[in-house]
């Protein structure tokens, strides 16, 4: 008798140690079943849409100018399969972490994965060349240098994609705003609350993202009164630069407060007591804050020395107090709430 396989009816059972190549070639087959009008109109439609660009008069002068610039070709080919690359390694690396495959006692076909789309995508390069070619659009010189020129940027884009790409895509959505990527060796026997800090820090600069920070600049630029006795252009840029330092204040002040109740969660079921939790959470925000206004008061000094000693230290001292208060409060508050630092909690 034969044995027994878990896999569905019409997946070939060599896949049963490839999970995810069995569950992408599942989905295929059920977005096929249960919505075959959509994915035969999809398919019909990208064949019109290529047999029209093939057909089009200027795809060959394309293609020709291209085979007669082979380092073109193969740039554009190497960007394209890089970023593909890279994208589809973080993609694996996420799906390693947070897909219920991962916990199966099979490969995890990662090399395979990653093979299968850059292939396929260069299979489908070639073919939109091969069909150029059976147009009569370009000849068979030119489709087999192109197809040759293809292939080696796709190897080395792919190969640098996944250089660059590197240990940096092992962490988590989001990596790029915490400053804490990775565990330290000794964090299992001699844990720490420092890493804590960078809890507000990274929201902060989640909140003073470029895309929210250029509408502000936008915004203060246009106030800016124009006309017969315009503004100099370095006070336009001292104006964009003081606006983008003060936000970033103002932002890090409001993710200190907007994560002390999450972070307040995450912790109450542990012993922390409440001053060493609003101690490890406010001190990385004081000296991030504290520093950029030393940097502050320091290029002000070139413009007004006096003024600047006089009026920009005590604004600046002010200012941090505040934020730290707050900062506190917020915590306080956050840990009362979610009763950390209980006496007798777990008796």
């Amino acid at each position: 008798m034969s044995r027994a396989s878990s896999l569905p009816p019409g997946i070939p059972r060599l896949l049963a140690r490839r999970p995810h190549l069995a569950a992408a070639l599942l989905r295929w087959r059920n977005a096929y079943r249960f919505r075959r009008g959509r994915v035969l109109c999809v398919a019909a439609l990208i064949v019109a849409l290529t047999a029209a660009l093939v057909a089009a008069p200027p795809t060959g002068r394309a293609l020709r100018w291209l085979a007669g610039s082979p380092p073109v070709i193969f740039l554009i080919s190497a960007c394209l399969f890089g970023l593909v690359a890279a994208r589809r390694q973080a993609r694996i690396q996420l799906d390693a972490a947070s897909s219920w495959l991962s916990a199966l006692p099979a490969s995890r076909s990662s090399v395979l994965r990653l093979v299968s789309r850059i292939l396929a995508g260069l299979v489908a390069a070639a073919c939109f060349v091969g069909l150029a070619w059976a147009g009569g659009r370009i000849g068979p010189d030119t489709a087999r240098l192109l197809v040759v020129m293809m292939a080696a940027g796709a190897l080395v884009g792919t190969l640098a994609g996944l250089r660059l790409q590197g240990r940096a895509s092992k962490g988590v959505v989001g990596w790029q705003y915490a400053m804490v990527r990775r565990a330290r060796r000794r964090w299992a026997t001699a844990p720490s609350l420092s890493p804590l800090s960078c809890w507000p820090v990274a929201q902060g600069r989640v909140f003073s993202r470029p895309k929210t920070t250029a509408a502000i600049v936008l915004m203060v630029l246009l106030s800016i009164p124009s006309g017969r006795h315009d503004p100099p252009g370095q006070v336009v840029i001292a104006v964009a630069a003081g606006t983008i330092t003060l936000f970033s204040l103002f932002t890090l002040s409001v993710a200190a407060v907007r994560v002390a109740a999450d972070a307040a969660r995450w912790l109450a079921p542990t012993p922390i007591r409440l001053r060493s939790f609003i101690g490890a959470f406010v001190w990385r925000v004081a000296l991030k804050q504290t520093a950029v206004l030393a940097v502050v008061i320091f290029l002000a000094c070139g413009v007004d020395y006096p003024r600047a000693l006089r009026v920009g230290w005590v604004l600046a001292v002010a200012y941090v107090v505040i934020s730290c208060l707050a900062a506190s409060v917020a915590c306080a508050w956050a840990g009362r709430q979610a009763g950390l630092g209980t006496v007798g909690r777990g008796r």
